[in-house]
């Protein structure tokens, strides 16, 4: 079992030396070779509990409280930095303070005995000294909120996405909001299993919380996957932090009911005409300047008049339009893949998810029921 949390930690190590490495570095990449760093030092500190170091240096305690505090900080800025948000001193200041803060209330414990210190390790949370369990309840709390508060960013980005651009496979950090669920899920059973082990007289298995720490391990193992590989691609990508489209003062102002069904009119027109969704990568701001409109205005005509956000509007019309191909004698020797291709789509899951979402059924099914 150390065995395996020897290897998570040297991958987390690794991770770290990869980002940090990089020939082009980002800020996002930064974030999460420090995330990695300290996911390395928190997995080490369990060698510490097999090989009881904490005997002859217990204020080891201390280091541990403080950097379990930094999982969320890091996480946070390596998310906001990744969708194209700028860091700025202050906020990595307003963030460095309940860590401070913590430090401040946990520092007395350096102070006390050997032997009071080694309680930690060996009796219950709640024969702690005060300001030790209060940095410990910190300790606990701070992920998650965390957690929670960027998958809050992330739903923002998304809907962002779903406003802006007509393909987001590649932008939409979906993976990362998986994941958090995941580590959310996994940090609860983690905080159930810390409470029964020390404020009831439960008896867990010891499994139990070795399980819970190689599923966590797994999950930084994935995160570090996609980090690597994808994370480059994500910070091209620079969503707006203020309103939405289609709640701007100024849309309700210049798109009056009479002006509004004027720009739908033309906006169909040039979809039907031009054809530009089976441009894979077309966004709003392109049809925009095609239309000399100003974005918001355009956003807030599809949003209200059509009732849809403008991923929804662009794909209707890709669907739509592979429905047609599928079935025309002219596309008969193509596949549905390509036949997807072709229409606008950057790859097959989306295809055919949206394909079933959109009609009831899949391509496959379509192709048969309209031949037959």
């Amino acid at each position: 079992m150390f065995l395996f949390v020897g290897l998570g930690a040297f991958q987390a190590l690794i991770f770290s030396l990869l980002l940090i490495t990089k020939k082009q570095r980002k800020t996002a990449d930064k974030f999460l070779a420090a995330f990695f760093f300290v996911i390395c030092l928190y997995l080490l500190n369990i060698y510490s509990v097999k090989y009881a170091l904490w005997k002859s240096h217990p204020n080891i305690i201390l280091c541990i409280t403080l950097v379990a505090l930094t999982y969320g900080p890091l996480l946070y800025f390596y998310v906001t930095s990744l969708i194209g948000r700028k860091i700025t001193k202050k906020q990595l200041f307003y963030h460095s303070l309940p860590i401070l803060g913590t430090f401040l209330i946990i520092l007395p414990f350096a102070f006390r005995e050997d032997s009071e210190k080694w309680l930690y390790f060996t009796d219950k949370f709640i024969n702690l000294p005060l300001n030790l369990s209060i940095g410990t309840f910190l300790q606990y709390l701070s992920a998650p909120v965390y957690f929670i508060w960027i998958l809050k960013i992330l739903n923002g980005h998304k809907e962002y996405l779903q406003n802006t651009h007509s393909s987001t496979d590649k932008i939409s950090l979906g993976w990362m909001r998986k994941l958090l669920y995941g580590v959310i899920t996994i940090w609860f059973i983690d905080c159930v299993n810390v409470y029964a082990l020390n404020f009831t007289n439960l008896d867990i298995p010891y499994y139990v919380s070795w399980t819970i720490k190689f599923t966590f391990i797994a999950f930084i193992i994935v995160i570090g996957y996609y980090g690597i590989n994808q994370g480059s691609i994500f910070v091209s990508v620079q969503p707006q932090s203020g309103k939405k489209f289609e709640s701007s003062s100024d849309s309700k102002k210049i798109t009056s009911e009479k002006s509004a069904q004027k720009y739908t009119d033309i906006l169909i027109s040039y979809m039907e005409n031009e054809k530009v969704y089976l441009n894979n990568e077309i966004r709003i701001q392109d049809i925009a300047i095609k239309l000399n409109l100003p974005v918001h205005v355009l956003s807030y005509t599809i949003n209200n008049n059509l009732n849809q956000n403008f991923y929804d509007f662009v794909n209707t019309y890709r669907i739509n339009e592979a429905k047609r191909r599928l079935i025309d004698d002219e596309y008969k020797n193509l596949t549905i893949v390509a036949i997807a291709f072709d229409c606008g789509f950057n790859s097959k899951a989306t295809f055919n998810r949206l394909f079933k979402q959109y009609t009831g059924v899949t391509p496959t099914q379509y192709k048969k029921e309209a031949m037959n």
